[in-house]
């Protein structure tokens, strides 16, 4: 089990590092609002939030926070037991795990399965969302480009991340979702989300062309990594989206210079922010919730 000394000495490094870093003024106030994962050093949601959270006028900080699989039981309990959190933001490989920790979950995170945005309420009890797919689809809009109609090739369709982009993408109208998966269990999992919830969509074969082409993988996370998709396809895209956080991703650097529109990582990050914080910020009236299921 987490030694909870260890836990907060390691917040307290973190909040000392944006008190310093980014000129943020830390007080007895100050509410804390983690992003959690592991690892944990590509993460671009910081700046964004840390922006939207000045410009709201709330003393309030995101922060990294490295967090084994291990010892997710123990950051659980201090989430509940500390009202200086207002929740956390959760990323790979807990999504999963925060869906079960959870009191209470919107619709949407309920037909994943999995969740990004925790929200801690006045009791303690914790309310979860998934907004990894609509943060992806205001980026892609905020472009110029309309989804409704497209065709959308989403490799790594069956992941935390990737599940939530086919939801939101069917969500917003996509005529057909072409699923990429070397999972077999995830891929099929991808289907059943859009063939029971969304029957108006078409499930296609990948054949080499699409509209919009996202990568849900972590491909690109490192320099030496293969791109996710043909650069053949890559030219006949009307717009590439590539979630992995790292700066200037090969995939990233090709559709750029083949002139395609792109959605980067930090491109998403920006749109998580506001697609993210309303949800945390929102008392449990204002949102539709409901409880979690019991265990089985």
């Amino acid at each position: 089990m987490l030694d909870i000394f260890a836990l907060c000495a390691t917040i307290l490094s973190t909040l000392d590092f944006a008190s310093r870093a980014l000129s943020i003024q830390i007080t007895g106030k100050t509410k804390i609002f983690p992003i959690v994962g592991d690892p944990i050093e590509t993460v671009v949601s910081p700046p964004a939030v840390n922006s939207w959270f000045s410009d709201q006028g709330l003393d309030a900080v995101m922060t990294p926070l490295e967090i084994p699989a291990r010892v997710l039981p123990g950051f659980w309990n201090l989430l509940r037991s500390s009202s200086t959190f207002l929740g956390c933001s959760v990323t790979y490989p807990h999504k999963q795990a925060a869906f079960a920790a959870v009191d209470r979950r919107t619709a949407r995170a309920n037909r994943l399965g999995a969740l990004n945005t925790i929200r801690r309420d006045a009791d303690g009890s914790l309310s979860g969302e998934a907004t990894d797919g609509l943060a992806l689809c205001k980026a892609i809009i905020e472009t110029g480009l309309t989804i409704a109609g497209r065709s959308a090739c989403v490799i790594g369709a069956g992941g935390g991340a990737g599940l939530a982009i086919v939801d939101a993408l069917c969500e917003a109208g996509i005529g057909a979702v072409m699923l990429e998966e070397t999972d077999s269990e995830r891929c099929r999992d991808a289907e059943r989300l859009v063939r029971e919830h969304w029957p108006a969509v078409r499930i296609s074969e990948f054949a080499g062309h699409a509209s919009l082409l996202v990568n849900a993988t972590t491909l690109g996370s490192t320099p030496n990594d293969p791109m996710p998709f043909l650069t053949e396809a890559i030219a006949q895209a009307d717009c590439v989206c590539d979630v992995v956080g790292r700066r200037n991703t090969r995939l990233v650097r090709t559709a750029r210079g083949l002139g395609r529109t792109v959605v980067d990582g930090r491109a998403m990050g920006r749109s998580q922010a506001q697609s993210q914080m309303p949800f945390v910020v929102a008392s449990r009236e204002e949102a539709s919730l409901s409880p979690a299921l019991e265990p089985g």
